[in-house]
């Protein structure tokens, strides 16, 4: 009898413990939620870092830098893996950023963790900075900084100018600008959006824009000159100029099989005063405008002109672009209708295997219609070498 009552005694206990402990985990799960820090999942993450350009000035950007795999971070950038640290998180519902509500996969939620990824579509400019996990039980709040993205450039209202003419600079995330360069010179900020950034030409602008934001320093815009090259980025201004509002006093202008050319056309123009018009009335007919006394290419590295697609169905034909040469020395391009195109060919690719090596001077650019597709009009503007 005694041996029984033993037995059921410590049964009870043990229910007793049993049922205790169940109580006391269901407790501490109701609790609510609190955060500690974020740390950084990837070996490779994207840090805000400070460089030095010169004993005076100074840029931030966005660096993928190697990191401690358990680094605790205080900022991140949109697509970065972060895990959120704290207790009682189990029952996690949502997780914001900047108010945000990103995608969590609720496989991946402990106790005290979260695996997360900021969404591209995340909120930066003018957030509250905060990040906000909320549980079955509560919410639980932690200072977090989404970065600033990197700036991209997509167009430049002009590609050549003189000191003093206003360019608008087109692209995203362009907020914030700092420095606004054309090569190594700095060029002055006059309205910087989202958007676009209008700055004021200095002297001697000569080379690729690059932009310096709070996300860091880009370059562009980027244009391919066939759709198949890889684009390249357009450089600003023009070592030579082979046409700008005229054909120089030493110029000439020829053509062959059937075309008329009005070279001070004031109907669809890139930039001054005037373009050339060229109406091709022959299939395969071809215009050039030429330099009397030839330019140096000397130092110089690339062909780089403007094209306004004139006629109606024009998108995609090819205009065939001749240096000295219309048989040996030349390559096609894209023609797009009714837009400006800016081109930018690297001179080596004006050779073939009967004249090879980097032309040295340049007597004369030809524009050969390409397509059989005559009548076509096409207007040509700032043409020269860089």
């Amino acid at each position: 009898m005694t041996s029984r009552y033993k037995l059921f005694s410590g049964a009870v206990v043990l229910f007793a413990l049993l049922t205790t402990g169940v109580v006391s985990c269901k407790k501490n799960s109701d609790a609510a939620p609190s955060l500690t820090r974020v740390r950084t999942v990837n070996k490779y993450d994207s840090m805000l870092v400070t460089h030095r350009q010169d004993l005076g000035t100074s840029y931030t950007s966005n660096d993928v830098i190697p990191v401690a795999f358990d680094s605790t971070v205080t900022a991140g950038a949109l697509g970065g893996l972060f895990a959120i640290i704290g207790t009682n998180l189990q029952t996690t519902t949502t997780v914001s950023f900047n108010g945000y509500a990103v995608y969590f996969n609720p496989a991946l939620v402990t106790n005290t963790s979260i695996i997360v990824r900021i969404a591209a579509e995340t909120p930066w400019l003018n957030g509250s900075n905060k990040l906000v996990v909320t549980t079955k039980y509560g919410s639980a709040t932690l200072d977090f900084m989404i970065l600033q993205p990197a700036p991209t450039i997509t167009g430049l209202s002009q590609f050549t100018g003189n000191a003093g003419d206003t360019v608008t600079i087109n692209g995203t995330v362009l907020d914030n600008a700092s420095v606004v360069k054309f090569g190594s010179t700095a060029a002055k900020i006059v309205s910087n959006t989202s958007t676009a950034i209008k700055v004021i030409v200095p002297a001697n602008a000569l080379g690729v824009t690059t932009i310096t934001t709070p996300g860091g320093t880009s370059s562009g815009p980027y244009a391919s000159y066939n759709g198949v090259v890889p684009p390249m980025a357009v450089p600003f201004g023009f070592k030579s100029l082979l046409y700008e509002d005229a054909v120089p006093s030493n110029g000439y202008t020829f053509g062959f099989i059937g075309w008329n050319a009005n070279t001070q056309s004031t109907e669809v123009v890139k930039r001054g005063q005037y373009s050339i018009r060229v109406d091709y009335t022959g299939n395969y007919a071809g215009y050039a405008v030429g330099s009397g006394p030839g330019i140096d290419l000397t130092g110089a590295t690339y062909i780089k002109f403007s094209i306004y697609g004139g006629s109606t169905g024009c998108e995609g034909k090819v205009i065939k672009v001749a240096l000295n040469d219309f048989d040996h020395r030349q390559v096609p391009v894209i023609l797009h209708e009714k837009v400006w195109s800016t081109y930018v060919i690297p001179l080596n690719l004006f050779q073939d295997a009967t004249q090879t090596g980097t032309p040295t001077s340049l007597s004369y650019l030809g524009f050969q219609e390409l397509s059989a597709s005559a009548p076509e009009t096409i207007f040509l503007d700032d043409l020269g070498v860089y």
